[in-house]
């Protein structure tokens, strides 16, 4: 450094470029923007994946117990296996993940365990550490697809702070073998119909 400039120039450029950079990623993510997608509705298609197949009791309607006259507005069960929520609303109240579905549904969902409501699966609770898939291992995952035509993308961890992004989303809760990816909730056919409609 002595006498010298062109290190501590070096270093300058690379640390503005850095913070540069930073900036401009965050810029480029999608996140639901309240300003953006005033008095729209967005639809996801969304299921629970059991081993092999996926449970066919989800509610068709907002009645989920006890506990569906407590959940803030913003997003609704629309029929079964289709959730329509508000981003709107949801975006303003930072509420736009995930969660907010588990909570619509009344399912509980760990890293590790899922449990189920009375009206759902019987109440049932899969645990990776006293449940298998025949006589395989299993584990809780959760695959998205953010629209019908992209790739998915796997999570096993933080399950309920996964964003949702849009539109058209396709949704799997799984508790699967390992290494066993399960396939878009049979409603993702539907979403199509509704988006054009809505």
């Amino acid at each position: 450094m002595q006498g010298g400039t062109l290190f501590p120039t070096v270093i300058l450029v690379v640390c503005v470029l850095g913070v540069a950079l930073i900036a401009f990623a965050r810029q480029s993510q999608s996140q639901v923007s309240a300003l953006d997608t005033a008095n729209k509705n967005y639809y996801t298609a969304f299921g629970v994946y059991k081993c092999d197949q996926f449970i066919d009791s989800l509610p068709v309607g907002q009645e989920v117990g006890a506990n569906a006259a407590s959940l803030k507005a913003g997003a609704y069960i629309e029929s079964a296996g289709i959730v329509r929520w508000e981003p709107q609303v949801l975006s303003g109240e930072r509420r736009a993940n995930l969660q907010t579905i588990f909570d619509l549904y009344g399912i509980e969902v760990t890293n590790d365990s899922i449990k189920f409501p009375e009206t759902i699966n019987n109440g049932e609770v899969l645990s990776e550490t006293d449940t298998k898939c025949g006589d395989k291992e299993a584990s809780v995952q959760v695959t998205v697809w953010d629209t019908s035509v992209s790739s998915s993308k796997v999570s096993i961890a933080d399950l309920g702070n996964i964003r949702l992004t849009g539109n058209g989303m396709a949704i799997t809760l799984g508790f699967v073998a390992k290494d066993v990816e399960p396939p878009k909730p049979t409603t993702t056919a539907d979403l199509d119909l509704l988006i054009l409609n809505s």
